[in-house]
């Protein structure tokens, strides 16, 4: 049996597939099996892959295009690893990703779920490093809001899945869900380091299928804040929603009011460390304040009325941008 099933859908992806393939065959470790889920596709993915002749490689060929959903599904019902890494057909793990998460899995049994950080590839060039929270607590809470891992970096323990698999009811953010509910079943971890160059491109669902992405993950969303708050209404939960979603034009006020009441619920039902979950929505508060800069001298003026502000410490340089940009569009408010 081998130790890891790198799976990884394909769907009319030629484009990048020999990259993505190559990425993997390249790996440092090599006690894993590549499963790869063809979806139908009627482009010439089908014939990149079978000029592979490594015996790594396990093709799984559906007779028609089932979706994302039940590829990853197919892959998971497939898979012989003792973990399961996820890749896409578009994106390239870099040489040591394997080696260094089965390390880290291996030395924390306790954890089943375990991404990294990513840097984006935009045509021919690298882009900005992104990255996760890295501690359990932190990933639990930042579900609140979005999803706690990037994708196609993850690599998790088969025995934690029991049986489960990605919910079809959800497209475009199964992986959201299922980490939601994977949440109360075991432990996360991301590594800190980028181990995946993430692609960007026209052709992904996040940019083909954007508005049914972001209605499934107001309802993922919503489920999961049920597990914090007993009792919201419609204003407080769009509130909550904008918030996730990075949005400019915040009411400063209304946010303030709702991060400073999830703080106050967590305190007393302890569902997440205290402390850990004031960083947290400390952090968000900042965020929210950074994005929304628009209202001058009045967003620094909110953001420090805020006990909130003390008790997340942005970076010295993105905090003196912050505050000139904020003065700077007062100045201009003034002028007008």
């Amino acid at each position: 049996m081998p130790k890891v099933t790198v799976l990884m859908p394909v769907f009319n992806g030629e484009t990048y597939l020999r990259g993505a393939i190559e990425s993997i065959l390249g790996q440092t470790f090599s006690d894993y099996e590549f499963l790869i889920v063809d979806d139908g596709s009627t482009d010439k993915s089908l014939e990149i892959i079978a000029s592979y002749e490594d015996p790594r490689i396990r093709l799984h060929a559906n007779g028609s295009n089932r979706g994302t959903v039940h590829a990853l599904n197919t892959g998971l019902e497939l898979a012989k690893g003792e973990y399961i890494a996820r890749m896409d057909c578009d994106d390239i793990s870099l040489p040591h990703r394997l080696e260094q998460q089965v390390r880290f899995m291996d030395a924390h049994p306790h954890i089943g779920v375990c991404g990294s950080g990513m840097r984006h590839i935009k045509g021919d060039k690298l882009r900005n490093f992104r990255y996760q929270p890295t501690s359990d607590q932190e990933l639990k809470i930042t579900l609140l809001f979005n999803t706690c891992f990037f994708h196609p970096t993850v690599i998790m323990k088969k025995t934690v899945l029991n049986g489960a698999l990605y919910p079809d009811n959800l497209i475009y953010t199964q992986d959201y869900n299922l980490w939601t509910h994977l949440a109360v079943k075991t432990d996360f971890a991301n590594l800190r380091q980028s181990l995946l160059y993430f692609r960007e491109h026209p052709a992904q669902i996040s940019h083909r299928k954007a508005v049914l992405q972001k209605s499934n993950a107001r309802l993922i969303r919503k489920l999961y804040l049920q597990s914090i708050v007993d009792d919201f209404n419609d204003e407080e939960l769009e509130i909550h929603h904008q918030i996730a979603e990075t949005r400019t034009g915040l009411d400063l006020e209304k946010t303030k009011k709702w991060l400073e009441h999830l703080v106050d619920i967590n305190r007393q039902k302890r569902v997440f460390s205290p402390e850990v979950f004031l960083k947290e929505m400390s952090r968000k508060w900042w965020h929210c304040c950074k994005k929304n800069t628009q209202y001058g001298k009045e967003t620094l003026d909110i953001y420090r009325s805020s006990y909130l502000h003390l008790h997340y410490r942005p970076e010295k340089l993105k905090y003196l941008k912050f505050y000139s940009r904020s003065l700077v569009r007062h100045r201009n408010k003034k002028s007008d």
